[in-house]
């Protein structure tokens, strides 16, 4: 339970993340345990004038959405939805389950198909520029699944959420300025990482809890909360090395993946290369049923091409727990993801798969930059600020 204090820090930080205008419409939805939140987002988004509607669902009903709705339904695309996308401004979507342990038990199948029937609505809010925000929310089931004390992930995601803007700012900045110099990176650690991405002429985005108008004239709209991250879509056909990531939660069936070594040979992952020491099986369904998705409704498939590098930088976030939404802001860390990278990452690539893997701590990152000269910009974790 938060305390109400707690309850409108929440509220307001989120709000104020968006970045809305008087008139603006908003969509809010989140677990029926988040209600209290949910509403409070609202009315702090209604003093400013804001249009807000909101959902919540429970556990149960989720539960039985997916027990009991045939597979040809999940695939059928939301008329409702779709006409709800052509007014839509901004978009919150609180973390909905209390116990996310419960989509161990949804058949995997049916996980893909609730995918592909929401992919046009996501389309078109990524061609309307709809700003989104993901909240975290942590619960004492959820942290009985990732294997942690309930203080300790209600640290990584409440804390996390209210570190100061200007803080992961001034962390990102370095980063920024020096990425945007470079036609490669080069990066690896002592556990098996070592990888080489081209990002010549891809934009720099900066994470940092704030939705700017910079950000906006960019097409940058999308942030999650907790944030803290510098990142950008690489060149999607180029890109070579291993990526071994500790831990990872399955997409469709919630399974911890765990001791993941990814190869990847230009710019594809290598499936048949790629292994894990624990559900590895079921990572590699995930992928080639999202391949069998992307088949079926697009023209190019680059569902195993390289989409996302992100570098971590959340001070308060620590340790890998298998929930990507904090483990990609860890500091000393860097994610590739696979995928998706149109939209706010200003890459080429359409999937209904992006999906992040987060390496170890200490990793060191080089940049070559266009003058032909090398700069280490991450040695052992550490960002070298100079």
């Amino acid at each position: 339970m938060l305390t109400a204090d707690m309850r409108k820090k929440l509220a307001c930080r989120i709000v104020w993340a968006m970045n809305m205008r008087e008139n603006e419409t908003l969509s809010i939805r989140g677990g029926l345990h988040e209600q209290d939140l949910v509403e409070e987002i609202a009315l702090t988004a209604m003093e400013q004038g804001v249009n807000p509607s909101f959902g919540t669902a429970s556990d149960k009903y989720v539960e039985e959405f997916y027990d009991r709705i045939p597979v040809k339904y999940l695939r059928t695309v939301s008329k409702m939805s779709l006409k709800q996308a052509e007014v839509l401004d901004n978009s919150i979507g609180l973390e909905r389950l209390k116990d996310p342990r419960i989509m161990e038990k949804v058949p995997p199948y049916k996980t893909a198909a609730a995918v592909e029937g929401a992919k046009p609505v996501s389309k078109l809010m990524d061609k309307r520029k709809v700003k989104w925000c993901y909240v975290g929310f942590p619960s004492e089931e959820m942290a009985k699944k990732f294997g942690i004390s309930y203080s300790l992930l209600r640290k990584f995601i409440l804390d996390g959420i209210l570190v100061k803007q200007k803080l992961l700012f001034s962390r990102a900045s370095f980063l920024s300025r020096n990425l945007k110099l470079a036609q490669k990176v080069h990066f690896w650690d002592e556990f098996g990482t070592d990888m080489t991405l081209r990002i010549t002429g891809r934009k720099i985005l900066i994470a940092d809890g704030y939705i700017s108008d910079i950000d906006k004239k960019h097409g940058d709209v999308g942030l999650n909360l907790p944030d803290g991250e510098v990142f950008l879509a690489p060149i999607e056909t180029y890109g070579t090395g291993t990526l071994v990531a500790p831990k990872q939660m399955d997409r469709h069936s919630g399974k911890p993946i765990e001791n993941i070594k990814l190869v990847f040979e230009d710019g594809k992952l290598n499936l048949k290369k790629s292994t894990a020491d624990k559900n590895e099986k079921a990572m590699k369904d995930t992928i080639l049923r999202s391949i069998a998705i992307d088949k079926k409704h697009e023209t190019r498939v680059r569902t195993t091409n390289v989409a996302e590098l992100g570098i971590g930088l959340n001070p308060l976030i620590d340790r890998a727990i298998g929930y990507t939404l904090t483990d990609e802001k860890i500091g000393g860390t860097i994610h590739v993801a696979i995928g998706y990278n149109k939209g706010a990452y200003g890459g080429r690539s359409e999937s209904c798969l992006h999906w992040d893997f987060v390496t170890h701590k200490g990793i060191t990152l080089e940049a070559e930059l266009r003058n032909g000269k090398t700069k280490v910009l991450i040695e052992g974790g550490k960002i070298l600020s100079r």
